[in-house]
């Protein structure tokens, strides 16, 4: 499930309206003067993400009658790769000069490296996502980001990145490919990590800015940082008396090369 679709029916009440919520803004929708200023009688809807807040007001009078739909996701077929969302938008257009202009200067991550953008819109994530497959469903900022790096040569990849308690810093981390759940637990490290790291082929990578340099084999240089809103958790751990969970989190990574190797597109 990806969004929802509400159907407002022009029945006579007072109150209800819908208020939608989201990184900081709000909105207002007052479905009963949409259709009242029709001169035959009309439905109103609207559609918004899930993880768009909402909320319905309280009905003081009359009766409100709406109809709401759940949007999920299929498996038409497509392309991967193939276009979601409009090109030349001036949002995508902005974000692209900028990075190319950044990959032109010799200063830039000059031994090469990571980009890292934590994802800004929520997705419907499980243990069977197929990453791949995903990527090419990003939508709005993200689809931006993943288009103008594939375009830019950067080999742009959903990636999903574990907790790991090996690390000396808060921010170490796990990278891998695909979604792993019920990873198994090393008491002597007290972490997942060596199964990560030894049965699955992670890569210790940082979550934030602190870097340990005996601990990562690579580091993220993170344009937008992780968040919460995608965030799952891969499995709970019991250890004396106390419980704890390692959590995952998706993320887009563009691999750098050194600039004197860095092949530029016009």
């Amino acid at each position: 499930m990806f969004g929802s679709l509400v159907v407002i029916y022009p029945t006579p009440y007072k109150g209800g309206e819908l208020v939608l919520r989201h990184e900081g803004h709000e909105w207002k929708i007052d479905a009963k003067v949409l259709t009242a200023s029709r001169i035959s009688p009309s439905l109103a809807y609207i559609a918004f993400c899930s993880d768009v807040e909402h909320e319905v007001l309280k009905v003081t009078t009359g009766r409100s009658v709406t109809v709401t739909y759940d949007l999920y996701l299929v498996d038409p077929p497509w392309k991967f790769g193939a276009p979601t969302v409009t090109r030349n938008t001036e949002y995508a257009s902005n974000f692209q000069a900028t990075l190319q202009e950044l990959l032109k200067s010799p200063e830039f991550l000059p031994e090469g490296g990571m980009l890292g953008f934590g994802l800004a819109n929520h997705y419907p994530f499980t243990f069977e996502t197929d990453l791949r497959k995903m990527a090419s469903r990003l939508k709005g900022g993200d689809a931006y980001v993943y288009r103008a790096c594939r375009e830019l040569k950067l080999q742009p990849s959903l990636q999903v990145i574990y907790d790991d308690r090996r690390g000396s810093v808060d921010d170490d981390g796990i990278m891998l490919d695909e979604i792993v759940k019920n990873i198994p637990y090393d008491y002597g490290s007290h972490s997942c990590g060596s199964a990560l790291v030894e049965g699955l082929g992670g890569v210790p990578v940082n979550k934030g800015e602190d870097f340990d340099p005996e601990y990562n084999e690579d580091f993220i240089t993170w344009i937008s940082p992780l968040n919460d809103l995608n965030e799952l958790e891969a499995t709970s751990i019991a250890y004396e008396k106390q419980e704890f969970s390692v959590y995952f989190n998706p993320c887009i990574i563009a691999r750098i090369a050194a600039a004197c190797d860095r092949v530029l597109v016009d």
